[in-house]
């Protein structure tokens, strides 16, 4: 299997028990084959209950993604449903996989797997539409989501010229815009800011995402601006609106920090 792109804030803490070790390195295994660092604990040496607990709970606080490998095993100890109790106070995302679903004998089980994870890798992934004169603003919110386990796609337009050259035309274009998208919303999350007057490309990003997942876009209001700015197909949707902060990098963390309310609200 070739390994995607290893993005440096794509660790995963795994909760599991050990009683569950065949499946859960099956879970593992697919994780690490689909670009993810998954951290798993097996505490041998330790006794102290204090100790383990603190240990833990200070491996969370560090960490942004998790995953539950649900089981009856996971459910009877209290290890395990003392991270789950942790990371929920937290509000941290994470993923349940039920581990019942796997059939460790089944030559399908990767196959299975994989299609188990999908979740997950779903709510790791953003396509972040913007306008080039946000660029400063986009890159500002690119480094915010990355150490928060997000992967951001873009397309950036570059000089006109470069672009009817490379890809033969505006109709050429269209078609590049459209099967970005619509590849990275079949596992993630649609970042729409609003600013002054969106250009025919913005437009085409927005419909194409609208098109393929409509729940998965997030509209952000960045500028002050009037209601003619706003496209018509997301007149109903509820805004997250940082026009009244000054700095970019004010506006990023308002941003990610409503993302990540976002996938918490699509993912109860």
């Amino acid at each position: 299997m070739k390994k995607e792109e290893i993005n440096e804030g794509f660790w995963v803490f795994v909760s599991h028990s050990t009683k569950d070790f065949e499946r859960v390195r099956l879970v593992r295994n697919a994780l690490e084959d689909s670009g993810f660092r998954p951290i798993l604990f097996y505490l041998k040496c330790m006794e102290d209950e204090d100790e383990i607990n603190e240990l833990l709970k200070r491996e969370i606080d560090a960490r942004r993604r998790f995953i539950l490998c649900d089981s009856p095993n996971a459910k009877a100890s209290k290890f395990v449903q003392s991270e789950v109790d942790y990371i929920r106070s937290k509000k941290r995302m994470y993923e349940v996989i039920d581990l019942s679903q796997i059939d460790i004998k089944n030559q399908d089980a990767e196959k299975d797997i994989l299609e188990l994870i999908m979740p997950f890798r779903r709510r790791t992934s953003v396509f972040l539409s913007y306008d080039n004169r946000d660029n400063n603003l986009a890159k500002r919110i690119k480094e915010v989501l990355t150490p928060c386990g997000f992967n951001a796609t873009d397309i950036s337009l570059f000089d006109s010229q470069e672009w009817f050259k490379r890809f033969g035309g505006l109709e050429k274009w269209t078609q590049v815009i459209r099967q970005t998208v619509e590849a990275t919303l079949r596992k993630g999350y649609f970042l729409y800011l609003i600013g002054d007057s969106p250009s025919y490309f913005i437009q085409e990003e927005l419909q194409s995402a609208y098109e393929c997942a409509p729940n998965m876009i997030l509209p952000v209001i960045i500028n002050k601006i009037t209601l003619n700015n706003v496209p018509n197909i997301l007149y109903e949707r509820n805004f997250v609106n940082v026009s009244d902060l000054t700095q970019d990098e004010d506006k990023a963390k308002a941003i990610v920090d409503a993302l990540i309310d976002f996938d918490l609200r699509n993912n109860k």
